[in-house]
């Protein structure tokens, strides 16, 4: 069995344990049919369930590495890790399952009735949620529970890998706990002939700063912040240090916000959070706030401070909350009402909401405004940080 990323997994009570053999059960089961068509002569290979596969791993062994993966989940013995190349065949293991079927009630056997009413009775908190019984009946968290971090998925390792590339002293500061030798079967072609060719990199590569590379950036320096649990309860300041100092390593060229004088909720006052600079002049501000509720007075504060230091007129600018709130979802909504409907200080063109099922505690979306003949857009991205 797998362990999920729902317990302590040192001190697993009785009912922690039956709800981890129900969960390895219905992925065993999901295998199970995967490993039925494989087996059944009809030319059904591990193309037809591996959306992207520059590996270099042959058809037969994802073939054995599904077979490992089955006996892994019907072991009785609970594994807190995988190799990443385990993980990454799970999860499109479970994108194939999703795919293969039109219902997501469909997706996952039926609990048995007393465990449901266990787990209702053990886990359900003060205002009523169940996490342990959401995560466990909805397929969507299947994608979740298992990992501790989607890492292993192309688009989060080729940054990992590129951010190693340009600077390995950085790389190994602000990821200590990562191998990128455990990711070696992952990596694309191209990419894993220079991590292994690389010994020692005394020049740095200079970033190719653009909009679309700097927004993927940011979410990405958003997914690993939203992932560590040291900043559950961290300061405003201490996460953007996290996130200023993450586009340190991808080689931006950036400039934080001066650190004179304390406001009287406790930031620290003077200029913007961090603002991005390309051949020497400002590119993009980023702006960030603490929420629990949407403060439409704080967010009003933070998007008129944007355009008051942004006197050039940048292509983009950037507003992170970091959300500490009950209800994500409910937080999310009026979130989205209230910057769609914001009076911004130029004409607003229109409000794009990025629909992405598989970021459930990340949402984003951007106002395209009209200033001086010229379009820019500044992107809300909010962040749920757990209790």
């Amino acid at each position: 069995m797998i362990a999920l990323d729902l317990f302590d997994n040192d001190s697993l009570t009785e009912l922690d344990m039956a709800v981890t053999k129900y969960v390895n059960r219905n992925v065993q089961s999901i295998i199970r049919v995967l490993l039925d068509y494989l087996e059944g002569n009809n030319g059904f290979t591990s193309e037809d369930f591996l959306p992207y596969n520059n590996y270099g791993i042959d058809d037969a062994t994802w073939v054995k590495m599904t077979y490992d993966l089955y006996d892994i989940f019907r072991s009785d013995v609970i594994r807190d890790y995988i190799k990443p190349k385990y993980q990454y065949l799970l999860y499109v293991i479970l994108q194939w399952w999703e795919d293969c079927n039109d219902i997501l009630e469909n997706l996952l056997d039926e609990m048995d009735s007393d465990l449901f009413s266990e787990i209702q009775s053990a886990y359900t908190l003060e205002n009523g949620d169940n996490y342990v019984l959401n995560s466990v009946t909805n397929f969507e968290d299947y994608y979740y529970i298992f990992f501790a971090d989607h890492d292993f998925l192309p688009t989060n390792l080729e940054r990992l890998i590129t951010i190693y590339l340009r600077n390995p002293k950085l790389f190994v500061k602000f990821f200590p706990d990562t191998d990128l030798k455990e990711y070696r079967d992952l990596m694309p072609n191209d990419l894993r002939e220079q991590f292994d060719e690389l010994t020692d990199l005394d020049q740095l590569v200079i970033k190719n700063v653009s909009e679309a590379s700097l927004l993927t950036d940011i979410l990405f320096c958003s997914e690993r912040l939203q992932a560590n649990h040291s900043y559950k309860e961290a300061l405003e300041d201490n996460m953007n240090d996290y996130i200023r100092d993450l586009l340190t390593a991808m080689q931006y060229s950036l400039r934080d916000q001066t650190r004179q004088g304390t406001s009287s909720g406790g930031k620290q006052a003077g200029e913007v959070d961090i603002l991005i600079k390309k051949d020497n002049l400002p590119y993009s501000i980023i702006e960030a706030l603490r929420l629990s509720s949407v403060d439409e007075t704080l967010i009003s504060e933070h998007i008129d401070k944007i355009y008051k230091y942004d006197t050039l007129g940048n292509a983009c600018n950037f507003i992170i909350s970091y959300v500490k709130a009950k209800n994500f979802s409910q937080f999310w909504e009026k979130y989205k009402s209230y910057t769609k409907s914001y009076d911004y200080p130029f004409e607003l063109i229109q409000y794009i909401v990025y629909p992405d099922k598989q970021h459930s505690e990340l949402k984003y979306s951007f106002a395209e405004l009209k200033r001086n003949a010229v379009k820019t857009r500044l992107y809300h991205i909010a962040i749920h940080i757990p209790n």
